[in-house]
């Protein structure tokens, strides 16, 4: 096996190698269906508003901001 890795090229067996160390996380990936992108795409919109977000007064107006952006509290209408 070992000779066979020294005849494939660099890019492939670098491939290789990230395959084997992450055989196990990759099974479970396709075993289980459970995945962490529901989270991942919140910590995204909410770094995203803190890169535009310098000109707010404090922090309690970026938090509500957040809030308002997923729902979880609702913006004033006007009449």
């Amino acid at each position: 096996m070992q000779a066979l890795n020294k005849a494939l090229p660099k890019w492939f067996r670098k491939k290789l190698y990230f395959l084997k160390k992450y055989k196990q996380g990759i099974q479970n990936a396709f075993e289980l269906r459970y995945s962490n992108g529901v989270t991942e795409g919140m910590n995204n919109k909410i770094k995203l508003i803190k890169r535009v977000s310098y000109g707010y007064r404090n922090f309690y107006h970026l938090r509500d901001r957040i809030c308002i952006i997923h729902g979880l509290i609702f913006a004033p209408t006007e009449a």
